[in-house]
Order: structure tokens, then sequence, then C-alpha cells
């Protein structure tokens, strides 16, 4: 005869003694809890379970035949459609809830920090490149590159100093065009004035808005390549001359002007068809024409 037992805790902290009788001959099973006798069941020789209820937590004991041996679980059923499975449900769902809400709060909490302690590294660290460039800072002429890629435009400059060369990347605008604050549209090849820090001149900033004077005499060039485009009929002296009365008067805004003559406002705020016949238009620039162009 085979008995086991197992202690069932419920609510309220109260403790039921599950027992079973199993005889080897005869098969039959008495199954019991405290002093109550809850099933009973004849000539089991092969796997069976039974279920029943312990106040209202559906409980199963399990026998399984293995080989010429049985084994005896006893097991709370949990996934059962049952009144108190349905509550257990419900408070499972608040908990996780309440868990993954905790668990929120913890990572803002935690990427916050983290994005103070970026920003204060990163805020000292432009503090000190800034301190370095105004105590250190030493100029040169940087060359920029633009290299294109399906969805981005990767801008670097490339500079010596020392005898060494350095590259460092820049993103003064982005697509479709990439226009500077003067107006004019950034090409490989243009040239900008560089601060570097002598002692580190990996620490170095380039100035969009200093150009060299042969990049000017390119920004002059590119405005009377476009103008000579649209009006083939010119002679490159007169157009040569009028670009360069637009430069004394506006910078290399009045270049921008004239390079996008053709384009229309919407493109283009800055400058565009409107603002190219307002500069051609007004009298200053006409009377330099005619004085020095004609």
């Amino acid at each position: 005869m085979n008995h086991y037992t197992w202690t069932y805790i419920g609510g309220a902290g109260r403790n039921y003694r599950v027992g079973l009788f199993h005889g080897n001959k005869t098969g039959h099973v008495l199954i019991y809890v405290g002093a109550k006798i809850v099933t009973i069941d004849f000539k089991v020789f092969e796997s069976k379970t039974y279920t029943f209820f312990i106040d209202d937590e559906l409980c199963n004991i399990r026998l399984e035949r293995r080989g010429g041996k049985m084994f005896y679980f006893f097991e709370i059923d949990q996934k059962a459609d049952t009144p108190r499975n349905r509550k257990r449900k419900i408070l499972e769902h608040r908990y996780l809830r309440q868990a993954l809400t905790a668990l929120g709060i913890f990572a803002l909490v935690v990427a916050g920090f983290a994005w103070w302690v970026w920003h204060a590294s990163d805020a000292s660290l432009k503090a000190k490149s800034e301190e370095l460039l105004a105590r250190q800072g030493r100029e040169t002429v940087g060359m920029v590159a633009i290299t294109n890629y399906p969805t981005r435009m990767e801008v670097t400059y490339h500079f010596v100093a020392g005898n060494e060369g350095f590259s460092s990347s820049a993103t003064p605008a982005s697509r479709p065009a990439v226009l500077l604050e003067s107006g004019m549209p950034l090409e490989s090849g243009d040239e900008f004035v560089v601060i570097y820090a002598q002692e580190h001149p990996e620490i170095n900033r380039i100035y969009f808005n200093r150009p060299t004077e042969k990049q000017l005499g390119r920004y002059q060039q590119r405005a009377a390549g476009k103008y000579a485009q649209l009006h083939p009929r010119e002679a490159p002296s007169i157009i040569a001359c009028m670009v360069d009365v637009a430069f004394q008067l506006n910078g290399v805004g009045g270049l921008a002007d004239f390079y996008f003559q053709d384009v229309p406002p919407e493109e283009n705020p800055g400058h565009n068809e409107i603002t190219y016949l307002r500069l051609t238009r007004d009298l200053p620039f006409q009377k330099m024409v005619k004085k020095e162009c004609w």
C-alpha cells in the first residue's frame, strides 16, 4: 500500500493535510483532505489525474506510470477557468502594470541621469575646447570635402598644422543643398578659415563665414558663370564687372543674388529671382555699372 501526504496552505494561513492511499495489488485509490474523503477509485494501474477543490482552489493529484513504477504528484491548477484563477489573473495583470509603470519610471530616471551626466561632460568638454581655442588659437586654411550617400551628406574639412594633416567633420546645413549663411552653396574644394589649438590641433573649428580671398574669387566666378548661362550674348568682361559691382555693394550676398537669379522665392527665400531684380534695378547698382562697366 502506497501512502503519500502533502500540505496545502490555504487562505488566512490555514493548513490542509492532503493524503493518498494506493493499493499495489488491488489498485484501489483513496484521496482525503483533512478528515474528509474526496475521492475513491478502483483498480487504477495506469496514469490518471484526480481533480477536487480545497476552498475555491482547484487541485490535482496526478498518478503517472513510468515503466514498472507509479509516481504521485500534488498540483494547484492555475490555468483552469475558475473564480479563483480569474481573480488571480486580474491581480497578476494589475501587478504587471504596476511593475511596468515602476520600471518605466526607473528607466526615465536612469535615462535622465545619463543625459545629465553626458550633457554636463559634453558642456565641460566644449568649455575646455573654447578655452583652448581662445588661448592657443592659430589660423590656417581648411579645404572642404563633400561625400554624398544615399540618405545623407557628409561634410568634412582638412587642414595642415605643424606639417601634419588633420580632418574634422562639419554640418553647416542639410539636404537638398548646402547653403551657407552668406547665401552661396558649399562645394568640395571650397576654402575657409580654420582655427585650431596650437598644442591640440584636433580641437578646431571651421568658419564658413570667413572664406579666403581665393574662395571669394571662386564665388565671383560661379556667379558670373551662372549669369553667362542665362545671358549667353552678354560679353564676359561686362558680366565680370557687374558681378564685381554686386560684390562691392552687397558682399557675398550680392553674388548669391546673381547665382540664384533664376530660382523662385519658394525654393530659396533668401536669394532668388526677386532679390536679383531688386539688386540690379536699384539706383546705386545701375550707377556703378554705368560708371565702371560701360
